[in-house]
């Protein structure tokens, strides 16, 4: 029997329409679909658990990966992870247990449409796969291994693609602290990409968001601070605001400021909603949908 899938909006509520598992090149504009990838550590040996895939697949048979599926009708992300390692290699993980190594949301990449959201997570156990409790039969065989040996496994081609993500966020979840000292600040500066404007240097980048960057502080990239400046309806060239998140790209040595408009003590305009993390997620996703990362707030 074909999966059947809850069809979302771009910040990730539910249309009421399904999408059945293969069908998905159907979906129209602003109709996505759930899926997961979950990385299993083993805290005392600080290996990855890896997997692979059985000869019958459809897709990358025979290659390595972690655990990874779709949320089928009725799942919540987290559902989906859980009910995914269970399936697939037989180990019981508790979503206490869960945490978000990035979320990613796919439009389009050269000129191809992906129309999906992808949450990663994160777990510790010590707990052994056990292929004879797995109910689907999709794995052949299990591995622990570092972080170094999967990338030589991947860099062999061994491994399917979405396992390049771990180069980027080496599985280890962003600590919530990170950003303390940012989070909160009041900053000022200039909107250099207005929304409605167009990137100068690839123009099929459209900016539905004013992006600029912050006066006096510099980025991992040794330029200004880039922002996101989320809560105003038309373009503006200057802003004062505050910081409500910050979007940390694992692939990347920039950071994203998020920042909502506000008077010179952080008072939010009163005419300003703050997004919560899908909506940011969502407004984002035009650029971040070709990096990954994870909103800290």
């Amino acid at each position: 029997m074909s999966e059947v899938w809850d069809v979302y909006t771009i910040d990730r509520k539910k249309t009421g329409k399904t999408c059945i598992r293969g069908e998905q090149k159907n979906l129209g504009d602003d109709e996505f679909h759930l899926w997961v990838m979950v990385w299993i550590k083993n805290p005392v040996t600080g290996k990855y658990l890896v997997s692979q895939r059985t000869a019958d697949k459809d897709t990358d048979p025979l290659k390595w990966e972690t655990v990874a599926g779709h949320s089928i009708l009725g799942d919540t992300s987290v559902d989906a992870a859980l009910r995914e390692v269970y399936e697939e290699v037989g180990i019981t993980l508790m979503a206490e247990d869960a945490k978000i190594l990035a979320t990613k949301v796919a439009l389009t990449y050269d000129g191809v449409r992906h129309n999906w959201i992808r949450d990663s997570f994160y777990f510790e156990t010590t707990e052994e796969p056990d292929l004879k409790k797995a109910t689907t039969k999709e794995v052949i065989q299990t591995k622990w291994l570092t972080f170094p040996e999967i990338r030589e496994m991947y860099e062999r081609g061994d491994c399917c693609m979405n396992m390049g993500d771990l180069y980027g966020f080496e599985a280890n979840p962003v600590p919530a602290d990170r950003y303390k000292d940012i989070i909160g600040r009041v900053v000022k500066g200039r909107i250099d990409r207005p929304m409605g404007s167009f990137h100068p240097r690839h123009p099929s980048l459209y900016y539905p968001v004013n992006y600029g960057y912050v006066t006096g502080v510099i980025g991992g990239d040794g330029s200004e601070q880039d922002i996101y400046l989320l809560g105003e309806k038309a373009p503006v060239n200057e802003y004062t605001g505050v910081v409500i998140a910050v979007y940390h790209r694992y692939d990347d040595n920039e950071t994203k400021w998020i920042v909502v408009p506000s008077d010179e003590t952080g008072k939010i305009r009163e005419d300003v909603k703050i997004p919560d993390n899908d909506e940011i997620y969502a407004e984002i996703a035009f650029q971040e949908q070709f990096f990954s990362g994870v909103l800290v707030r």
